[in-house]
């Protein structure tokens, strides 16, 4: 009991960005790009900006340009990078939520952060895409963005949080919630069943792996050189 009294606020954060994330999901199952205006149309703006090419608004498909044949769809929205942006920078500010005060604070940063990073990363992505005009690479290349982005959101996070990064272990965060929510999730629903999905299965675990790989080896490096000293 008295670890669940030390512990009350911690394990209410979890809840409560589980249920977020749930929740999030269900609406994004269904969502239209007007119901997404909220995150589509800043994303479509800063792209236009970025790229030279307008992007505009196309009642039930999102916002387009002909030129370069692109449209920032549904799809394109980014919901579930920002829900598993919100889950990992939950998880790690749960050391700090020791009252309902501090607790609130660090899921509404959480919220804030995820919701920019989000927009800023979407926007790298969508815009790589379209000066690229390689579909065969999108794929490939908007989880390399997603999950480079996510890892620097929550470094970012830890870092205003005054805990230093001294190893690569807490990679396994970010990784952890982007592979729950783009892998685990969907094949709870049935999403096996589609056919693209072993493709962007496979996408996703090389990415991560590759990742793991790299922090792999430079811990040993690390750890190498210092057994030298």
């Amino acid at each position: 009991m008295s670890w669940l009294r030390e512990n009350r606020w911690r394990i209410a954060a979890v809840v409560a960005a589980l249920t977020v994330v749930v929740a999030g999901k269900q609406y994004y199952r269904d969502a239209s790009a007007n119901d997404l205006r909220w995150i589509l149309a800043p994303t479509a703006q800063l792209v236009s900006w970025i790229t030279g090419h307008d992007f505009v608004y196309e009642v039930g498909q999102g916002w387009m340009n002909t030129d370069v044949m692109f449209v920032i769809a549904p799809a394109c929205a980014g919901v579930n990078f920002a829900l598993a942006a919100f889950l990992a920078l939950t998880l790690g500010s749960l050391t700090g939520m020791t009252s309902w005060q501090t607790t609130a604070k660090r899921l509404a940063l959480a919220a804030v952060l995820a919701y920019a990073g989000t927009i800023v990363v979407n926007t790298v992505r969508i815009s790589i895409a379209v000066e690229l005009h390689r579909a065969d690479l999108h794929r490939a290349q908007g989880i390399v963005v997603y999950v480079a982005g996510l890892c620097g959101l929550y470094a970012l996070a830890r870092a205003i949080d005054g805990r230093k990064l001294q190893s690569l272990y807490w990679l396994s965060v970010p990784l952890c919630a982007y592979v729950l929510i783009t892998l685990v999730m969907p094949l709870a629903n049935g999403a096996a069943q589609r056919s693209d999905f072993v493709r962007h299965a496979t996408t996703v675990l090389a990415v991560c792996f590759v990742v793991v790989l790299i922090a792999t080896f430079y811990e040993l490096v690390r750890w190498s050189l210092r057994r030298k000293q």
